[in-house]
Formats: structure tokens, C-alpha cells, sequence
């Protein structure tokens, strides 16, 4: 009978800078080097049945990411987290797995929530808590992105929902970012980074965490997962 499975693993430091497609097919290979009896799509090219949440930039770095996986068979989730992380490269981990009923969503289809941690190297003689606020008392903060055809000119700031000083010392600054993600609307973190005094070309972004959004309830999907 198959068994759907949700996993939380983390993106490190020693592969920050492999891409979202290379991830997938990382993970993909890890599953069918353990032996997991994993489901493959029908058609003419049938493909693992396995879906991640959104899409991790090249370069960031994340304490929580996901993965909803299809089994064939009963597959034991101690057993499951041994076979994959013996066949991970270093940089990624799975930390936690609950199995999941055929009535939970897909991720990308309630994911609507992303924080991050922004840390970099402070301008001189400015003042990262001021850059901030300046940032939350606007009422509109307009951003460029290309499209196929032409650029478009977005407001992001109704997506930014959370943003406050971590650390301001000397020459160093983060800050704490929560911000929309998903198909209704999504903020780049660097979007936001663009408005602070940190020197651009060293800026560190984690995502840690990837949210559903109940009311005023921010749930995590393996949360979700169990409700």
C-alpha cells in the first residue's frame, strides 16, 4: 500500500552554492542508493515521486526545508532517516519525518510564509535599527524583476510581515525577516536587503523557516502534518 512520508532537512554551508534542480536530483539519488521502494509517476518519462517545498536560492542556506516523498510499502521512519543520511553528501541532513495521510496538500500548494536571517557587514556610520524601521513605516517599496517579455514593477512591501535588528556591533549587523513566499506572492530577501546599509557583495541569507499561515498561527508543515 503506498505510504507518503514528510521531511524536514537542512542546507549547509558546503553546498549553499549548488542549485534547486541539482538538490532534487541529490536527494533522488540518495533514495534510490538506499533501496527506499520509492513511486514513480506514469507516462512516457516516469519520475520518483518525490516534491519539495519552495525553491531554495543558490547561495542560501537553510535550517528548514521540506520534502514530501511516495513510498510503494510501509517504510519506518528511524529506518528511512538512517538509509538517506547514509547516502547524502555532506551539507544536507534530515533531521525529522512524519508519515502523512492522502488528504494532507502538497507542499508548494500551502507553503505562504519564508523567515530568513540577513547578516553582513555594516556600512560605515550607519545605523541598521533606523534602516529598519525606515523600511516598516513605508507605505510602498517598489521592485524590479524581469520577465520574458518586460520588466515588471512590483510593491513588495505588503508581503513583508516581519522585520527586526538581531545584532547591530561593530561592523556587523543582521536582521530577522518574515516575508511572503508561494504563488500568491513572494519576497526575495536580497529585495529587502537592497534597503539596508549592509555592504552588498558579502551578505550571508538562511532561511529558517517555511510556514503556513492560520489567522495569526504560523504552522510548520510537519505541524500541519500531524494535526
Amino acid at each position: 500500500m503506498p505510504v507518503r512520508i514528510r521531511s524536514r532537512f537542512t542546507k549547509d554551508d558546503a553546498v549553499r552554492f549548488i542549485s534547486h534542480l541539482d538538490l532534487a536530483r541529490t536527494v533522488e539519488r540518495a533514495v534510490r542508493r538506499a533501496g527506499l521502494p520509492v513511486a514513480y509517476s506514469q507516462g512516457f518519462s516516469p519520475r520518483p515521486k518525490i516534491a519539495f517545498g519552495s525553491a531554495l536560492a543558490v547561495g542560501v542556506t537553510s535550517s528548514a526545508e521540506y520534502v514530501d516523498m511516495e513510498f510503494l510499502d510501509e517504510v519506518a521512519v528511524d529506518m528511512f532517516l538512517e538509509k538517506i543520511s547514509d547516502n547524502l553528501p555532506s551539507g544536507i541532513r534530515f533531521t525529522e519525518t512524519v508519515e502523512i495521510g492522502p488528504e494532507i496538500p502538497p507542499l508548494m500548494s500551502v507553503i505562504d510564509r519564508a523567515s530568513y536571517v540577513i547578516t553582513g557587514n555594516l556600512e560605515q556610520s550607519q545605523d541598521l535599527g533606523r534602516s529598519v524601521q525606515s523600511i516598516l513605516d513605508s507605505e510602498v517599496i517598489w521592485v524590479e524583476r524581469p520577465g520574458k517579455k518586460q520588466t515588471r514593477r512590483i510593491d513588495i512591501r505588503p508581503w513583508i510581515f516581519s522585520l527586526e535588528v538581531l545584532e547591530e556591533g561593530v561592523g556587523v549587523g543582521s536582521i530577522y525577516l518574515l516575508v511572503q513566499t508561494g504563488s500568491r506572492g513572494n519576497v526575495r530577501p536580497r529585495e529587502v536587503a537592497a534597503h539596508l546599509p549592509l555592504d552588498k557583495s558579502h551578505i550571508r541569507v538562511h532561511r529558517s523557516g517555511l510556514f503556513i499561515a492560520r489567522g495569526s498561527r504560523l504552522l510548520s508543515p510537519l505541524d500541519v502534518a500531524q494535526c
